[in-house]
């Protein structure tokens, strides 16, 4: 950013890629100094983020009747700067590693078949080159420390919390009850674009799809009919719906902009 002097920038992500891209654009959020500040960087941001793009998205969504429950007690983020998250407890290394070797030895000679599963309106997409791809880096030295990594992981924050939901985050009427008043927590206000493939097989895409829809003001929808990589499955449909919303949302600024994706 810094040496093409762009004063603010997109990021986008699909799947693990679109929660990392919103915690990003959640992190770069400017906060107010005299709080206890909690974002991912332990400092505040930028505020240079000027959109976000999330294809099927992972990350935990919450509705209202989660938020009202009484399973509901407090944010993430709350939890974490108050110290109540507690000890981490993963399983042993040993279990882990022969857990992660074993899921991956399974999950290998699957490869091609997973993913034609996950491209259901368009399986040609699914060639050679994307195997072969996800197979090398399933053989990495280091894949199996990263399966064993994720064992290891905190809570994450919610989509509702990192996008300042009117439900579920430290932005909101509903359940800001249940958060402290003292916690300045990153979150994104800025526009987001929810290109989601409907007939994505890992989750209920089209409620999810809905759920956006309802955190805030700012957030536009597209449903695409396709599965749960719609930019590689269907990338003329993912780029109309890009460009539609750039031109509403983002070419009304004066400033160039930077467009960075997370994978």
């Amino acid at each position: 950013l810094g040496k093409n002097k762009w004063a603010n920038f997109i990021i986008g992500g699909n799947s693990i890629g679109g929660y990392t891209a919103m915690g990003v654009a959640a992190d770069d959020t400017p906060l107010l100094v005299e709080k206890d500040c909690v974002t991912s960087m332990g400092s505040v941001g930028s505020g240079r983020c000027s959109g976000l793009v999330l294809i099927n998205s992972a990350g935990k969504l919450l509705s209202k009747e989660e938020i009202n429950s009484s399973d509901y007690t407090t944010s993430v983020a709350v939890e974490t700067a108050s110290d109540l998250l507690g000890l981490s407890s993963p399983p042993p290394r040993e279990i882990a590693f022969y857990g992660g070797t074993g899921l991956l030895w399974y999950l290998r000679p699957q490869i091609k078949s997973i993913c034609k599963n996950l491209y259901p309106t368009n399986p040609d997409a699914v060639d050679d080159v994307l195997c072969d791809g996800i197979l090398r880096d399933s053989l990495d030295p280091g894949a199996i420390n990263v399966m064993i990594s994720g064992s290891k992981l905190p809570p994450p924050r919610t989509a509702n919390e990192l996008l300042g939901a009117a439900f579920g985050s430290s932005r909101s009427s509903i359940g800001s009850e249940k958060s402290s008043k003292l916690i300045s927590e990153g979150t994104f206000d800025g526009p987001v674009l929810i290109s989601q493939g409907i007939l994505d097989p890992l989750n209920d895409a089209r409620q999810r799809a809905d759920l956006f829809s309802q955190l805030r003001t700012g957030i536009t929808v597209d449903r695409i009919n396709g599965g749960h990589c719609p930019h590689d499955e269907l990338p003329k449909e993912i780029a109309d719906s890009l460009l539609g919303w750039m031109q509403n949302s983002v070419w009304n600024q004066e400033v160039p902009v930077a467009t960075v994706e997370a994978a």
